[in-house]
């Protein structure tokens, strides 16, 4: 009887030992992934404000009544409901 105690404990101390290896795994795991989220962030912020910089020299800092103004003048547009007058060259 006495060997299949001590057979009991040895089972016992090598699922022990198994699981502390696998929570040690996980918990490595885990902390990379950790590391990489920041990282992943800390690129995604960075790529933001460049989309951000390139967005402003795109537009010139020009507001939406800014191009409507320049559109109008260079383009002829005209608005919905607006009257079109054209005059004949001579």
């Amino acid at each position: 009887m006495e060997s299949r105690g001590t057979l009991i404990r040895i089972v016992l101390v090598v699922l022990l030992l198994y699981a502390a290896a696998c929570l040690a795994r996980l918990g490595r795991e885990a902390h990379a992934a950790q590391i990489t989220a920041q990282a992943l962030t800390e690129t995604l912020a960075s790529v933001e404000e460049d989309n951000r910089a390139m967005r402003q020299r795109l537009d010139g800092g020009r507001t939406a009544e800014d191009w409507e103004a320049l559109a109008w003048r260079r383009l002829g547009l005209v608005r919905p409901g607006e009257i079109v007058f054209l005059f004949p060259q001579e």
